[in-house]
Formats: C-alpha cells, structure tokens, sequence
C-alpha cells in the first residue's frame, strides 16, 4: 500500500516585523525586564529550545569566542555561535546577579 501524499508544509520564516512584535511584547509584559529581552534574543540567535535557554550555566557560556553550549533534546551538547554583543549581555547579566559557580543558573 503507498503512502499518503504529504500536504505542502505551511510552516515559514517569521518576517522582521512580527519578529520585533514578539521582542516587544516580551519585554514589556513580564517581572524581569532584563531577562524578557535576553531570552528571545537568545532564541532568535540560536534557535534553541525553551529548555536548553532555561538549563544554561555559567560554565556554559564562552563570552571571548561568543559561544554556548545548549543541552539538547536527547541529551545532546553543541556549542552555538552567537553574537559577542549578546555574549556580553549574558556574561554582564550573570554578573550583575551575582552568578559566579561553574554550575549556577545563567538566566535567573
């Protein structure tokens, strides 16, 4: 028996505009202004999932080489690019919030 043709994905790219949308809804509808911003800009560089942005560690990050290593689906490790400035940003956050263990949360 063959198998049933697939319809035509609908699924796209989100457009400049609706991607700025979500960037400002998110960083202006929650408790921690600094953190809104950080995650979808972390998402929007790296594609990652909810939970590897979320499981982010201090020792995970490589601020010099603008690098994290997300903890994938399946328990896969990768180093991703990202940007230096958002590398920045990140490392200054986690210092501000006074991250300082290899193991501590990045993003709290």
């Amino acid at each position: 028996m063959a198998k049933p043709r697939r319809l035509p994905s609908t699924r796209r790219a989100l457009t400049p505009n609706e991607l700025t949308q979500i960037n400002e809804a998110a960083c202006s509808c929650g408790n921690d202004v600094v953190v809104d911003a950080l995650l979808p800009r972390l998402h929007t560089e790296t594609a990652c999932r909810r939970g590897s942005a979320l499981g982010l560690r201090l020792a995970d990050l490589d601020p010099v080489n603008g690098l994290v290593r997300l903890r994938e689906k399946g328990e896969t490790l990768r180093w991703q690019p990202i940007t230096l400035d958002l590398a920045t940003h990140l490392h200054e956050h986690a210092h501000r919030r006074s991250v300082v263990a290899p193991r501590d949360a990045l993003l709290r």
